[in-house]
C-alpha cells in the first residue's frame, strides 16, 4: 500500500525550473531516501510535500488525501499530518526538551505520558528538564525526531539531519533513526547529498537529476545495475572503461582488462554488438605485485594473462581497506583504474601490479 505518492510534479522559481514533472510513490512503513547533487531538487521536493512551497502543477497525495493539484486545492503543512526533521533540528532554546517534543501537541496532552515516552524511545529518559544548549549535537536530533513523532504522523521528513554531526556520531544516531521509524511503523523520506547513508538506511532510494527522477530502486539494485553511466560514477568509485562486444559473444566484453563476461540480459541495458561503456566497480579488481628485471628484459612490462600490467599512482589506505590507483602500463595519458582492496601494506608509487577483473559486468552502448 502506497504512503505518498507524487505525480508530475513541477516546481520553478521565477524562469528557473526545479521539478520538471516528476513522479514517486513511497510506500507505507518505508525508508525511502531522495538522494542527488546539490540543485538537483531534493530540498525543493520536501519542502513541497511538507507544504511550505505550493507546486506549480501536479499533484501529492498522502495516505487517501490528495494534499496539493488541481481540484484538491492546497492542504496547509498543520493539517498533513507530517513530521519534519530539520538540517540542525531548530529546538527552541528557551523550551525545555521535554517543551520542545510536546509542542506540537494539544495543550492538555503535553504533560502527559506522551513525551516521556518518546523521549524513553529516542533514549533520552530523564533529560526532560534540560535545555538544548545542555544536550550534543547528536542528542539534539533525537529530540527534534521525538517531537516530529509527536503528533503521530503519517509521514516523517528527514531534512539532512546528520549533516553537522561528526563521522562517529552521524553514524550512531543515524542507526537510532532508523532503528526508531521502524519500530514505530513511520513511513520515512530522507533527503541527503551523502551516498553512503542512502544506500546504508534505506528500503529504496530515488536518484533526482535535472529535476526528475532518474532511478528509484533498491539499494542494492541501484548500486549494481544503475540506469547509465552518469548514475554509476554517482554512486560510489566506478571504472568506466570502453569496451566491445564482439559478434558472436554477445555474452562477452572485450576491454583493456582482457575478455569480461556482461551481467545477464535481464539485469542489465540491451547492446548488441559493437563499441560500449562498461562499468567496472573497484571492488570487482584483485591486484598482484610485478616482479620485473627491465635490465634482463626490456622496459616493456610483461603481458599478464586475463588482465593488464600497469603501475600505482596512489594508494589511499583507510584502515579496513585501501584505494589503489593504477596507470595502466604504455598509457600516459590514459585513465587511471581505480582498485579497491582489503586494509594491509601500502602499495608505493611506481610499483608494477597485474590488475584483473572478477565477476560480471554492466555496459552501455556507446
Amino acid at each position: 500500500m502506497r504512503q505518498l505518492a507524487v505525480l508530475g510534479l513541477h516546481k520553478a522559481f521565477g524562469s528557473h525550473p526545479v521539478l520538471a514533472g516528476l513522479d514517486l510513490e513511497v510506500p507505507a512503513g518505508s525508508f525511502t531516501a531522495i538522494l542527488g547533487p546539490s540543485g538537483s531538487g531534493k530540498t525543493t521536493l520536501l519542502r513541497l510535500l511538507a507544504g511550505f512551497e505550493r507546486a506549480d502543477a501536479g499533484t501529492i497525495t498522502i495516505g487517501d488525501r490528495a494534499v496539493d493539484g488541481p481540484g484538491a486545492g492546497y492542504l496547509p503543512p498543520e493539517r498533513r499530518q507530517i513530521g519534519y526533521v530539520p538540517q540542525e533540528g531548530a529546538l527552541f532554546p528557551h523550551l525545555t526538551v521535554a517543551a520542545n517534543v510536546g509542542f506540537g501537541l494539544p495543550a492538555r496532552q503535553r504533560r502527559g505520558p506522551r513525551t516521556a515516552e518518546l523521549l524513553e524511545s529516542v533514549g533520552l529518559a530523564g533529560m526532560g528538564s534540560r535545555y538544548p544548549h545542555q544536550l550534543s549535537g547528536g542528542q539534539q536530533q533525537r529530540v527534534a525526531l521525538a517531537r516530529a513523532l509527536a503528533i503521530r504522523p503519517e509521514v516523517v521528513l528527514l531534512d539532512e539531519p546528520f549533516a553537522a554531526l561528526d563521522a562517529h556520531m552521524r553514524a550512531s544516531v543515524r542507526a537510532d533513526v532508523q532503528r526508531i521509524c521502524q519500530s514505530a511503523g513511520t513511513t520515512a523520506i530522507l533527503v541527503t547529498h551523502d551516498q553512503d547513508e542512502a544506500l546504508s538506511m534505506s528500503d529504496r532510494v530515488a536518484v533526482l537529476r535535472d529535476g526528475r527522477i532518474v532511478q528509484y530502486d533498491a539499494p542494492q539494485d541501484l548500486y549494481q545495475r544503475p540506469a547509465d553511466p552518469a548514475l554509476a560514477t554517482f554512486i560510489g568509485d566506478a571504472n568506466l572503461l570502453p569496451g566491445s562486444v564482439p559478434d558472436g559473444a554477445p555474452a562477452a566484453v572485450d576491454t583493456v582488462l582482457g575478455r569480461l563476461t556482461l551481467a545477464p540480459e535481464a539485469s542489465r541495458p540491451a547492446t548488441g554488438s559493437g563499441p560500449v561503456t562498461v562499468l567496472v566497480r573497484p571492488e570487482q579488481l584483485d591486484l598482484e605485485p610485478l616482479q620485473w628485471a627491465e635490465a634482463v628484459a626490456g622496459p616493456a612490462a610483461p603481458p599478464v594473462l586475463g588482465g593488464l600490467a600497469g603501475h600505482v599512482v596512489a594508494c589511499e589506505y583507510y584502515g579496513h581497506d585501501a584505494v589503489v590507483r593504477v596507470r595502466p602500463e604504455g598509457e600516459p595519458a590514459g585513465p587511471e583504474i581505480i582498485v579497491r582492496i582489503a586494509g594491509g601494506p601500502q602499495l608505493p608509487a611506481g610499483a608494477l601490479v597485474a590488475v584483473r577483473a572478477r565477476g560480471p559486468v554492466l555496459a552501455w552502448p556507446r
